[in-house]
């Protein structure tokens, strides 16, 4: 054992790019309960400056899978060669395994001496803390760079009971009990106390006990409001594509057809994705004005992802709710924008690139639409990878959320897969079912309870039809976010003060 452990910094790589593929890659629910454990293995005996290297390696291991699409979708987004993608992935590996070195570093310098009466337990609990306090840090700081949004409770978005404490205390509280089993089970095979790991297992068995009871709650408390019929128009238009003289008529018509098949269909709501129609909106548009046209015997109401003009290369990327007499009934402007591609980050921009670039316009409310329907909340595309942005539609009222979205840039990357995760662990946090259609990523419907009832991907247009439930509960999760994390920086902060207080007498 020893001697593996010797090989520190190969050991924490190797950690890493396991807890990659079981976080990111593939958001694995066995393996979640495992990929730390080489790391924490290493963490047992070494001092600050050589948990901090392994840190850094570990970072490292995550950082380079998981930043890769940044050179070809940097090409396909600018026009240019790879080699701001390459640039953009090299600070952004550096930054990630920085992280990863400075918050095992701020573990080792916290952690309880081995003699001390229930070190073990003190230190595995102190772990989950600093992971958690640090994954909040970073969330926070990278809340306009979704790219950063790494969560270690990821691989328990795949259970549907794994999930179920999401409503409670949030992505935080899955964090912290899969560092925290992790830390156990690392601990005790360096020790050779192999019937101790009876612990771990018993504490996995709880948390989905707990969560198979939230769940059962949840199944048998469906929502009182009327169910409302909602289709999925996705025209999965490559990204890339010029509306030009020698395609726009195709991609009109492509539109129009998907307009006519949700029309037979029949349902209240048509869900388009984001920037479906990729200019700005007029009244007098006639494509809209044609979209609303055939519609109109079926009295649809639009969910329609178009930009909104506000000066000179400006725009706000925008939903707007066009009721089937036409009428705009409400709009709402992405809030949550991303740095460097929708807005400048340290007066940089990838659009400027672009002969075709522009900038998007800071949204101002986090307003729900009010539709015939009741209150549907909106997220756009990486908004959904923020809490705040669902909760704060809940918060208002929403009765139930859509997600409209592009993944094209990054279609065949596992960043497509991770985004309907996301929208799953936001349908559990706020118990709102949630509609969601991506442009060349993943469509369909999550439930409240977080059950996948569709999911549909396709390079062919589509239009699905799916049936949400509006309700006016709210949870813990959605109304205060920040409990969990506030217990977590208090135990790292009471730890801090017993190291400085021990340290005072010593003196």
């Amino acid at each position: 054992m020893q001697r593996f452990l010797d090989h520190y910094k190969a050991v924490a790589f190797a950690s890493g790019i396991f807890t990659f593929i079981s976080v990111l890659a593939y958001v694995n629910f066995l393996p979640g309960w495992v990929c730390f454990v080489p790391l924490f293995m290493v963490l047992q005996n070494r001092p600050p400056t050589a948990c901090f290297k392994a840190g850094l390696m570990f970072g490292l291991a995550i950082a380079l899978p998981s930043f890769y699409w940044m050179v070809a979708g940097a090409q396909r987004f600018t026009g240019t060669d790879g080699m701001y993608g390459y640039l953009v992935m090299i600070v952004s590996t550096i930054i990630l395994s920085l992280y990863f070195g400075g918050i095992n570093y701020c573990f080792s310098i916290l952690r309880t001496k081995k003699s001390a009466k229930l070190s073990f337990a003190v230190d595995a609990l102190l772990i989950a803390c600093v992971y958690v306090t640090g994954e909040a840090l970073l969330m926070l700081l990278s809340k306009y760079l979704p790219w950063f949004g790494f969560h270690s409770g990821n691989p328990l978005m795949d259970n549907i009971y794994s999930i179920q404490p999401a409503a409670v205390f949030g992505i935080h509280s899955m964090s912290f009990i899969v560092v925290f089993v992790n830390y156990l089970i690392a601990g005790f095979i360096v020790n050779k106390q192999w019937l101790r790991l009876s612990i771990p297992a018993g504490v996995i068995v709880i948390y989905m006990l707990c969560g198979y009871v939230m769940y059962r709650q949840i199944e048998n408390n469906p929502g009182a409001g009327k169910p409302v019929k909602v289709a999925i128009l996705n025209g999965n238009i490559p990204p890339e594509i010029k509306w030009d003289d020698s395609n726009g008529k195709q991609l009109v018509d492509n539109l129009l057809e998907l307009d006519r098949k949700a029309t037979a269909l029949k349902p209240d709501i048509a869900l388009w994705n984001e920037s479906a129609v990729p200019w700005t909106y007029r009244p007098d548009d006639d494509l809209v004005n044609e979209i609303l046209k055939i519609s109109a015997p079926a009295h649809i109401t639009h969910m329609l992802g178009i930009n909104t003009d506000y000066q000179e290369n400006e725009v706000y990327n925008s939903v707007y709710e066009l009721l089937p007499d036409g009428k705009v009934a409400g709009r709402y402007d992405k809030r949550i924008l991303l740095a460097f591609i929708e807005q400048p980050f340290a007066g940089l921009i990838f659009p400027f690139l672009s002969s075709q670039g522009f900038i998007v316009k800071t949204g101002e409310n986090n307003n729900p639409l009010n539709t015939p329907y009741g209150k549907a909340g909106i997220m756009v595309c990486n908004e959904s990878s923020v809490p705040s942005a669902a909760s704060g539609m809940v918060s208002n009222g929403a009765q139930y959320l859509f997600n409209l979205s592009n993944d094209g840039w990054f279609s065949n990357t596992y960043i497509a897969d991770l985004h309907f995760y996301n929208v799953r662990m936001r349908a559990v946090e706020t118990r709102k079912d949630i509609a969601c259609n991506s442009n060349y990523g993943f469509s369909g419907l999550v439930k409240a309870s977080g059950e996948i009832m569709m999911k549909e991907r396709s390079d062919e247009p589509f239009v699905k039809m799916v049936t949400v439930q509006p309700n006016n509960d709210t949870t813990l999760a959605a109304s205060s976010p920040l409990i969990f994390l506030y217990c977590c920086v208090f135990y790292i902060l009471f730890l801090a003060a017993i190291k400085v207080v021990q340290k005072f007498k010593r003196t």
